[in-house]
């Protein structure tokens, strides 16, 4: 049986580390290698420091995946959407590796960010670092509980690990995609929490829904479902971070999934482009802007080590 990758269906943690690279040329051999090897890195840092409940996940970028692994190839995975309306844009970018750090003590995430970039560090280049951390009781800095209806234990590994019947090749993993939202936080503040609501659909002080007669087609937890009865949630599994300093202040968006068509749905539903939201984009969009949005995909222990050499 295919053995999944820790971080993929892991609950959440306090911090997290989100390291973006680029593989230089004709080392693909040398990373095989080290990919295989970093699973086993974490699990032992984990026992270690058994406290900090640390996962990890390694995750190979849509456009590298057949440079590295050119025997086989996810059926689903492909580019991050390149998605427009008349109103907004969502960034479609291309990375070659994703490594995502987490735990409950940010010490140890630098610890291991540090010693896997090291494994890989003759191979690849840092293209961007990103810290992300929980706020408050879960909350992003809207000031809403992010992702109110999570879904705990077995239901996560549903939802994100493709299955033998699915593809047999690749079960145990999960398909990937990373966004970067950047809030506008001071001109969100001005608004009236009434208004705040209207916009996410949801209760400010607990994260229950809105009255339905108070719901607006065009709120942003609406986005979230495939029908217009908020029976049908679409299958993914996501481990969203704040992130913010003085300067700035955002949402690190991270969905994983075993339907690789799930994310864009998403995506088409929060612009307004598809039959359930047609010109009614998510008006959460009008305070926070990606300004970054990447594919991947999340092999199995299994497969790193059975394709170590190639």
């Amino acid at each position: 049986m295919a053995r999944e990758q820790l971080g993929i269906c892991a609950e959440a943690n306090l911090h997290g580390d989100y390291l973006l690279l680029n593989a230089l040329d004709g080392q693909e051999s040398f990373i095989r290698q080290q990919l295989a090897q970093i699973p086993a890195l974490l699990s032992q840092l984990a026992d270690h420091f058994s406290e900090a409940m640390l996962t990890g996940v390694v995750a190979i970028g849509a456009s590298y995946w057949d440079s590295l692994y050119p025997q086989a190839r996810p059926a689903g995975l492909l580019p991050f959407p390149v998605l427009e309306s008349s109103e907004l844009l969502m960034p479609a970018d291309s990375f070659d590796l994703l490594l995502q750090i987490r735990s409950d003590r940010q010490d140890v995430n630098y610890l291991v960010a540090q010693q896997v970039y090291q494994m890989l560090a003759p191979a690849v280049e840092l293209v961007e670092q990103m810290r992300g951390f929980r706020y408050l009781d879960g909350r992003d800095l809207t000031g809403f509980i992010d992702a109110p209806e999570a879904v705990r234990g077995r239901k996560r590994r549903e939802l994100a690990l493709l299955t033998v019947e699915q593809e047999p090749q690749f079960a145990a993993g999960s398909y990937l995609h990373l966004q970067r939202f950047r809030h506008d936080i001071k001109r969100w503040q001005l608004l009236p929490v009434s208004a705040q609501q209207a916009i996410i659909g949801r209760n400010k002080a607990d994260g229950d829904w809105l009255p339905l007669a108070q719901l607006e087609a065009d709120c942003h937890s609406l986005c979230f479902y495939q029908d217009k009865d908020r029976q049908q949630p679409l299958p993914l599994l996501t481990q969203n971070m704040p992130f913010a300093d003085l300067k700035q202040q955002g949402l690190l968006w991270l969905s994983y999934s075993a339907d690789s068509t799930a994310f864009e749905t998403l995506m088409r539903q929060r612009l307004g482009l598809n039959e359930l939201a047609v010109d009614a984009y998510d008006r959460l969009l009008d305070y926070s802007q990606a300004d970054l949005g990447a594919a991947f995909f999340a092999p199995s222990v299994s497969f790193l080590e059975q394709f170590e050499r190639g």
